[in-house]
């Protein structure tokens, strides 16, 4: 007979073992067969980190062996290192490759830089995109400039290079390995924009270039190994202004106070007759713009004015002079030029107070005093014309 109370039973006949008693050879089978496993695992991954050709031995390592044991997982290390470097090499090498195996000149890494080359002669480049910047005194126009005979262009797409671009990206599809040599024509055919940079050699000094993918400055760093006073190899590079020399001398250097306040002079003595000046100048300047609204403009003082003479003489030899007369305003610095250019029959302008300060003789060097004080004079007599509406071709008076 069996009674039920709270959920559970039992016999009121006598008593009973409890009933999980039952399942203790289950649980007993069950713990030994997760123990032997675990250890299993344990033992194989141990004998996995052995080398095959590690004979087995004792799990107490002595100091000795712990550090041949450290120095052969360096090894290991090492090794795989190494093998990544030669993956890495192998992919930069792909990079100058296409899908057929050709070699590329330049890598894929710089191909909006240099995506293919080619050279120009340079005495061809200069004749046909002339800025105004002359070769050499010694390199005239058809002698060699041993080492700068050519000018080498820099393709940054497929779209920008020649229609045949034999050579220009790859190296084994022209006739050599070697850069193709077009003409400056054919060569830039399919530029839509040209940057051009100028550089010397400065007299052997190791020099390097670098072209860097960024934003456009059109201006050119330069960096000098200089600490401000002494140029010395074993410097940092450092950037340096423009006027800064290969051996430190600084040749645009800050003017002195002197100099400052002569300049400051100069200008207000401009200024405060600016008026008077302009009111003197239009109508001289109505007649040289004529139809086309421009004046040619020179600055001459009494030092230069056998190069003015010259300029006129060559424009007559030529069949223009008449036209040059014509269009031309000379501004004086001092009373023996515009003597000068009165009789030479050209339009002239000075003003003793603007101008007097204005040195008579010619500049001995580039950058000295004189030459400095007509550098101020040219940019003011720009100005003049340009502000009564004007357009300007200013030129130098040692053209011919």
């Amino acid at each position: 007979m069996v009674s039920i109370r709270n959920g559970g039973s039992s016999y009121r006949g006598g008593s009973r073992s409890p009933s999980w008693l039952a399942y203790l050879p289950q649980i007993v089978l069950l713990f030994l067969v997760a123990t032997t496993c675990f250890y299993s695992g344990v033992l194989l991954g141990m004998k996995m980190n052995v080398a095959p050709s590690e004979p087995s031995r004792s799990t107490t390592l002595t100091v000795d062996e712990v550090e041949a044991e450290v120095l052969r997982r360096l090894k290991l290390l090492q090794k795989d290192d190494t093998a990544k470097v030669e993956v890495d090499n192998s992919n930069e090498k792909d990079t100058k490759k296409k899908a057929d195996g050709h070699e590329r000149r330049f890598p894929k890494t710089i191909s909006k830089i240099a995506y293919g080359s080619a050279l120009i002669s340079k005495n061809e480049f200069i004749q046909q995109f002339d800025y105004g910047i002359p070769k050499p005194p010694s390199k005239r126009e058809y002698e060699k400039d041993p080492g700068k005979d050519d000018v080498l262009l820099l393709y940054n797409s497929k779209d920008s290079m020649p229609d045949d671009n034999t050579g220009i990206v790859y190296t084994d599809e022209g006739p050599t390995a070697e850069i193709p040599h077009l003409s400056a024509t054919d060569a830039t055919k399919n530029c839509a924009v040209l940057n051009v940079i100028y550089t010397d050699t400065h007299g052997g000094t190791e020099q390097c270039m670098a072209i860097v993918g960024n934003y456009e400055s059109y201006h050119i760093q330069r960096w000098l190994r200089f600490d401000g006073k002494t140029v010395d190899p074993s410097f940092p590079l450092h950037a340096v202004g423009r006027g800064v020399q290969s051996n430190g001398a600084n040749k645009f250097e800050a003017p002195s106070d002197h100099y400052a306040l002569q300049n400051q002079a100069l200008l207000e003595t401009y200024f405060n007759r600016l008026e008077e000046t302009i009111a003197i100048l239009t109508p001289m300047a109505a007649t040289c713009a004529g139809d086309d609204n421009t004046v040619i403009v020179m600055v001459c003082n009494t030092g230069q004015s056998d190069l003015l003479i010259n300029f006129l003489c060559s424009a007559d030899a030529r069949g223009f002079g008449d036209i040059v007369r014509e269009k031309l305003l000379i501004f004086a610095t001092d009373e023996g030029v515009l003597e000068i250019a009165k009789g030479l029959g050209v339009h002239v302008f000075y003003d003793e107070k603007i101008f007097e300060k204005m040195p008579e003789e010619e500049a001995k060097r580039y950058g000295d005093r004189a030459f400095t004080q007509m550098m101020y004079a040219k940019i003011v007599t720009v100005q003049l014309i340009n502000r009564m509406g004007y357009d300007v071709l200013f030129q130098d008076v040692d053209l011919v």
